[in-house]
């Protein structure tokens, strides 16, 4: 009995290993990387790889769900939490920064699946629309927001135009200038520390389009 859970487990444990083995290299290498090395940078044997998905479509397509679950939950969390309106949509836009290295989506340059919606978009959709109903109704968000923006908006945040550190300055003043644009009277809220035009510079010089 316990070889069998524990078989299960280590089931379980493999592929978990190979969707965030193949998110990272997908998002680092492009869709035409080999198997093999996928199966590597998992830690585990090709053979593997194939006990869990037929072939290459079959696991991207795995990583893509994945990463509709991982964002339908950081929309539900931003639901559920009881801050005002636009502190939630900006914690929303934090965790979807966070999470960036493990979201393979068709709003990020992901495949999407010909003639199928991934139904956890519309609960993504559903989520931030109700927070986006409760930030209008007590008049902190403009009344033409839809949670269509803000899944655009988080869309631009998880894809890097900077190597990783510099993303993560840029990001965070980005993120405050959206949320400053959904408030129904704007507040200009002082923006997070920027870059010296030297540090900006060296930046895109350095940039290889960071995953």
């Amino acid at each position: 009995m316990r070889t069998g859970r524990r078989r299960r487990s280590d089931a379980r444990a493999n592929r978990a290993a190979l969707l965030d083995a193949a998110a990272r290299v997908v998002l680092r290498d492009g869709y035409a990387v080999p198997l093999d090395k996928i199966a590597a940078e998992a830690g585990v044997g090709v053979a593997t790889l194939y006990r869990n998905f037929a072939d290459r479509d079959e696991l991207i397509a795995a990583v893509v769900d994945r990463s509709y679950e991982l964002v339908a939950e950081l929309a539900r969390s931003a639901a559920r939490s009881s801050a005002e309106p636009l502190d939630a949509l900006g914690g929303f836009f934090a965790s979807v920064l966070e999470h960036r290295h493990r979201l393979v989506l068709p709003l990020l340059g992901g495949p999407a699946v010909t003639g199928r919606i991934n139904p956890h978009s519309f609960e993504i959709s559903t989520a931030l629309q109700s927070v986006i109903q409760r930030g209008i109704a007590n008049g902190t968000v403009r009344a033409d927001v839809g949670a269509p923006d803000i899944m655009v908006a988080g869309a631009m945040l998880a894809q890097p135009q900077l190597p990783p550190q510099a993303w993560e300055v840029a990001a965070r003043r980005i993120a405050t200038l959206l949320l400053d644009g959904l408030r129904a009277q704007p507040d200009q809220r002082p923006l997070p520390l920027t870059f010296t035009r030297e540090e900006f510079s060296a930046a895109i010089t350095d940039h290889p389009k960071a995953p």
